[in-house]
């Protein structure tokens, strides 16, 4: 598998204080996660199924994908416009 690297678009807290890194995939392709993945060297708990975002000009952005943290200290080292990658299956 290639390398899989996405651009952080922002960090949030969403239902039940859940930390989410929502983030572009660069180069579109297929994955799975297993146990140990990771994004930006971040253990991953869940992704979490985000609506369908649109551009300004109407066509579909369907690269966003939004990944929840296990640690939710880890959260703070994701910043907008940083390429972080993610290891399917972990390091």
């Amino acid at each position: 598998m290639s390398t899989m690297l996405f651009e952080v678009e922002q960090t949030a807290w969403i239902a039940q204080n859940l930390p989410v890194v929502l983030v572009r995939m660069l180069d579109p392709q297929p994955f799975a996660l297993g146990l140990a993945a990771t994004l930006g060297g971040c253990l991953l708990s869940q992704v979490i199924e985000i609506p369908p975002s649109v551009r300004a000009d109407g066509s579909p952005r369907v690269n966003l994908f939004a990944f929840a943290l296990a640690d939710a200290d880890q959260l703070e080292r994701f910043l907008p416009g940083e390429v972080v990658e993610l290891l399917p299956e972990g390091a």
